[in-house]
């Protein structure tokens, strides 16, 4: 099998892409990497060549995407590369490809998730949140009980992503749609992915049970470690400050404060149960009730066992 990994980001996330990708290559065994790029700075390029040193290979795609005259609904147009892997002639001949955020930091060797068997067209983690509001599924128009992924880290089966065109449908379900990338994903792979284990996008935001310690790979999907810093553990911004140190990258990973931001957010959700019996709202009761622990063995059970994303996984783990 024939495998690869790649980010893709616009001049603003491109340094911030470059020092995730280093991570990958300083935990890995030697793997194809690939850093597709928007719109950089010869600069900026510069430093990231140096701090890749040949193990990633920059391959700018503004011209391919134009030509694709593809139209964004929103976001940088480095968000939706991803929708075009089945396309890209860097990836061709590739059976296997792992995608991973600017945002993620990997503690485990990337060939171990890539080179996981898969029964599907797509590997990918449950999204907790979104089940906290259960509204997506008539909103995108899936079937009842859909279970929905965070796309910041997944694997992609090329050969059967190509021969059903499960890209193509994608990007035209985007541009119909007006949707986001995340969002034409959930839509077309709908009942066509796989659990991925939690702690290969772990998040974090809904438990502190669950820490950078634990992470295969660290997903800041809230606060970043360049921005403000909330529920950014003291060690992950350490890695972040060490990979970007001798650089002009370094100045957005200085500590801000010297203990980990996010207390008083933290302390709110201690009320949770007390919200809910107040608000009528469904977020707010169901976020009361869920289980961090529970939910994260009852995903880590499935991926172990290679099943398929399992339907109205909020009344499994007991937080609906």
């Amino acid at each position: 099998m024939n495998s690869c990994f790649f980010l893709a980001a616009d001049a603003e996330y491109f340094p911030y892409a470059c020092l995730a990708a280093r991570r990958i290559t300083d935990v890995s065994t030697p793997i194809d990497g690939y850093l597709l790029y928007t719109g950089v700075r010869q600069e900026d390029l510069g430093i990231g060549q140096r701090i890749l040193s040949g193990r990633v290979e920059l391959v700018d795609v503004a011209a391919f995407i134009a030509n694709a005259r593809f139209e964004a609904a929103s976001h940088s147009i480095a968000a939706y590369v991803r929708l075009f892997s089945d396309r890209l002639p860097v990836f061709t001949g590739y059976d296997r490809i792992a995608y991973s955020d600017s945002d993620v930091l990997f503690n485990r060797d990337i060939n171990d998730l890539v080179g996981q068997q898969l029964r599907a067209p797509l590997l990918a983690a449950h999204d907790d949140y979104m089940y906290f509001r259960p509204s997506y599924r008539e909103k995108l128009g899936l079937q009842p009980g859909a279970p929905y992924f965070n796309s910041g880290v997944v694997v992609m089966d090329m050969n059967s992503i190509r021969a059903d065109d499960l890209l193509g449908l994608t990007r035209k379900t985007a541009v119909l749609g007006k949707l986001n990338d995340q969002n034409a994903l959930n839509i077309v792979f709908e009942g066509k992915w796989q659990t991925m284990h939690p702690n290969w996008n772990l998040q974090s935001l809904g438990t502190r049970e669950f820490r950078f310690t634990h992470a295969y790979a660290r997903h800041f999907a809230g606060g970043k470690p360049w921005g403000n810093q909330v529920g950014v553990e003291l060690e992950a911004l350490k890695i972040w400050r060490d990979l970007a140190k001798d650089t002009p990258w370094a100045e957005p990973f200085k500590q801000l404060i010297p203990f980990e931001r996010g207390v008083i957010k933290r302390f709110k959700r201690r009320f949770d149960g007390l919200t809910a019996m107040v608000s009528s709202k469904e977020y707010y009761q169901r976020r009361a009730r869920y289980d961090g622990r529970k939910t994260h063995a009852l995903y880590s059970a499935q991926a172990d066992a290679g099943e398929m994303a399992i339907s109205f996984p909020e009344v499994v783990g007991g937080f609906a």
